[in-house]
């Protein structure tokens, strides 16, 4: 065992040249020392292993008699005595696990698993939002990501978070909104889920408490499931007045009215270049940022353009890219009827899509605008014709009004 661990560590090639190479072998094992594979070229020449430290020794013993050279020297120790030797060796080493320990700290890919009513790119882009990205640092913290998901994702249920090296897995679990099951079997009314006024009312089963044209609160009921019954029958002064309970069904449509107010900018700002522009480089490498564009920018105005020639996450997050900065004057232009109206029209329709039902029927659309300081506010007045009933059951003996 301590022969093997001695040769592992260090030991030399030698070549011994000179007469009567026999004795000298015979010698170095009475001397115990130990030879491995040993060649005979010729009667004066032969090579051989030895360990390091039996090499001063078997010197000693050969004395001035034979020629000795050493081809070679291997080992672990060696190897490492040459690689301190080098500094260039030594730096590269360094350099590389500098490397290796910094690409740890980044994500270099991301992977979305559990989505279905959302799009990959919509998570991804919520995910960017939130400054987790691919390139980004592992610092971050991911219980803000998933509070940023919660809050710009609707009906998530849960998200998960882990890494896998320099991979993220991000999961997510899609909610469902609760839907409110009445038993068919049990007597229900119909009641309103909004305000508005009643276009249409048609009872199939139940009777209509309310006329067309009339004004109905949320939560007010529109067809009864409590149908009353009139019977004569073994009767002689008045009528004995009768109920019947039932599931009420039917269809109710009505004009409800919405009001929205955005805010748009009175002024638009108008950049006119002076015709002095400057050039730069933003380079990226991990957390690390250089951008000679913005450190030299001494201009009080300015546009500022970047245009990325290179850019990667392996073995570490690295882009380079091209700057531009013109300096530019500020102008103040009054913003015309025109290109208000055009830009709430754009904020109206993602107001419809958020609160008004599909398959509703915009009536009437009005838009007032009044000017303020520095704001215009428009207030947009809206009829939409909708499904307003639903189903409620209700306890049998509760009366309507």
């Amino acid at each position: 065992m301590r022969e093997n661990s001695s040769f592992f560590e260090h030991y030399k090639q030698i070549k011994v040249e000179g007469f009567d190479q026999q004795r000298l072998i015979n010698n170095c094992a009475k001397e115990k020392i130990i030879l491995r594979d040993i060649k005979i070229k010729n009667d004066i020449e032969m090579t051989f292993k030895i360990m390091a430290f039996d090499y001063k020794k078997f010197l000693r013993l050969a004395r001035n008699k034979y020629q000795i050279t050493v081809i070679s020297e291997n080992g672990y120790k060696p190897l490492i005595k040459k690689i301190f030797n080098k500094k260039s060796t030594i730096i590269g080493l360094i350099l590389f696990a500098f490397i290796m320990y910094y690409q740890s700290s980044f994500i270099s890919e991301i992977r979305i698993n559990g989505y279905e009513k959302f799009t990959e790119a919509q998570v991804r882009n919520c995910l960017r939002e939130a400054g987790f990205y691919e390139g980004c640092s592992k610092n971050i913290s991911i219980d803000e990501v998933k509070l940023y998901l919660y809050n710009n994702l609707e009906d998530l249920s849960w998200v998960g978070i882990s890494y896998v090296g320099n991979l993220a897995e991000v999961t997510i679990v899609e909610g469902t909104k609760p839907v409110k099951k009445v038993d068919p079997n049990k007597p229900t009314h119909i009641v309103a889920d909004k305000d508005g006024y009643i276009d249409k009312i048609i009872a199939r089963e139940g009777f209509a408490t309310v006329s067309e044209g009339a004004f109905v609160k949320k939560g007010d009921i529109v067809i009864s499931g409590i149908v009353p019954i009139t019977n004569n029958n073994y009767s002689t002064t008045s009528s004995a007045a009768l109920e019947r309970y039932v599931h009420a069904s039917g269809e109710v449509t009505a004009k409800v009215p919405y009001r929205f107010t955005y805010y748009q900018e009175r002024y638009d700002l108008i950049k006119e270049p002076t015709g002095k522009t400057m050039y730069g480089i933003n380079l990226k490498i991990g957390n690390f940022n250089l951008n000679t564009g913005k450190l030299c920018n001494r201009w009080e105005t300015s546009v500022y353009k970047e245009n990325n020639i290179f850019k990667t996450i392996r073995p570490l997050p690295l882009s380079l890219s091209v700057t531009k900065t013109q300096e530019v004057k500020l102008y103040r232009r009054e913003c015309d009827k025109e290109e208000v109206k055009k830009a709430s029209e754009i904020l109206l329709r993602h107001s419809i899509k958020d609160k008004i039902r599909e398959n509703s029927q915009i009536l009437n659309k009005s838009l007032k605008f009044s000017k303020e300081e520095n704001i215009i506010e428009v207030t947009v007045m809206l009829e939409a014709l909708e499904q307003i009933g639903s189903e409620e059951d209700f306890v049998i003996g509760e009366r309507i009004d």
